[in-house]
């Protein structure tokens, strides 16, 4: 007999959207600690199988079955960004968050992201991550300066480009990923701001398109989010998949530029954020070794060149322009 402990909210304050692809080793346990997160009841949980081959979509069915509070939905894989969109197309919630199915929220700390929802009427919530290991157990990845948003002030509400910015200034980093953020869902439908489907690093571009609009951010200074950290990472792909992402990123940062140029009319902050998109197109050709594919003649050496901020940006900003991307992936330091 289902379980109807948790029912069903025709008004939920936030629709928790998790894709699901291929997850049966985690996908209880992301559930689970949403489950037991004391408020749970005034959200709803959507569960989008993307098409998965193994248990995953039997696991998402059961789960449905059992907790009116959760719904699964099932469609031909499309990959995350489809997914997320679709899971966004049925929500009904007047907030949204793009949970990834192979992570977990801290049940003590997500409440407090419910309860801050139910008071709040701003564009964004922003929250903090750490990172876990296979075991769910803390782990330190040397990802703390991309799960949190140093430079910001609790209870401090600003525009999303000040946020940004601030971030900037304080340590050299956004915190780009989706789910570091809750977003009301009106604003995201008003702009348009879906995800761009069969994109890697598609946080990377619709992270910024959100923030910049954004009017109203507000920051809960709480470790919310536990990002697992997986044995197959995305540095020990296939040579193909690792092209994939060198192509997509240079796509995003390409899009980002004209993105950048078109709507932000703080000069001060324009700056900023162009020599933050510098720093970050620098460290993506190294990262990924842009110099082996036909992609580099599209990057863009004299813009990145211009917009580098910083005096160690700067010159590699110039070895690119000057020797071209092959050399500088060789040489870049």
């Amino acid at each position: 007999m289902a379980d109807r402990s948790l029912t069903a909210n025709d008004n939920p304050c936030l629709s928790v959207i998790i894709p699901v692809y291929n997850v049966e080793r985690y996908l209880g346990r992301c559930i689970d600690s949403l489950l037991n997160t004391q408020g749970i009841e005034n959200t709803e949980i959507i569960l989008i199988d993307d098409g998965s081959t193994d248990e995953s979509g039997r696991i998402a069915d059961s789960y449905a079955e059992k907790h009116a509070v959760i719904s699964c939905y099932h469609k031909e894989n499309g990959g995350l960004s489809d997914a997320r969109n679709y899971g966004l197309n049925c929500a009904k919630g007047r907030y949204v968050f793009f949970c990834d199915s192979d992570d977990m929220v801290v049940p003590g700390k997500f409440c407090k992201v419910i309860e801050a929802l139910a008071k709040s009427d701003a564009d964004v919530l922003l929250w903090d991550g750490m990172t876990i290991g296979e075991d769910d157990s803390v782990s330190d990845a040397g990802y703390g300066i991309i799960l949190v948003h140093s430079g910001l002030e609790e209870g401090r509400e600003i525009t999303g480009t000040e946020a940004m910015v601030s971030q900037i200034k304080d340590h050299k980093k956004v915190a780009m990923t989706a789910w570091l953020r809750a977003v009301r869902r009106e604003y995201i439908l008003e702009n348009k701001l879906f995800f761009e489907v069969r994109l890697y690093h598609e946080d990377e571009l619709w992270t910024p398109q959100v923030m910049t609009g954004a009017s109203k951010v507000q920051y809960l200074k709480e470790k919310v989010y536990c990002y697992r950290i997986r044995e197959n990472s995305i540095m020990s792909s296939p040579a193909g998949i690792q092209k994939k992402h060198a192509e997509d990123l240079v796509h995003v940062m390409d899009k980002l530029h004209g993105y950048y140029r078109d709507k932000i009319t703080d000069r001060k902050a324009l700056k900023v954020l162009m020599s933050d998109w510098a720093d970050t197109y620098l460290w993506a050709i190294k990262t990924y070794e842009a110099g082996k594919y036909d992609l580099r003649r599209d990057i863009p050496r004299a813009k990145i060149f211009s917009a580098a901020g910083t005096l160690r940006s700067k010159m590699k900003g110039l070895l690119l322009l000057l020797f071209g991307v092959k050399a500088y992936c060789k040489l870049a330091g």
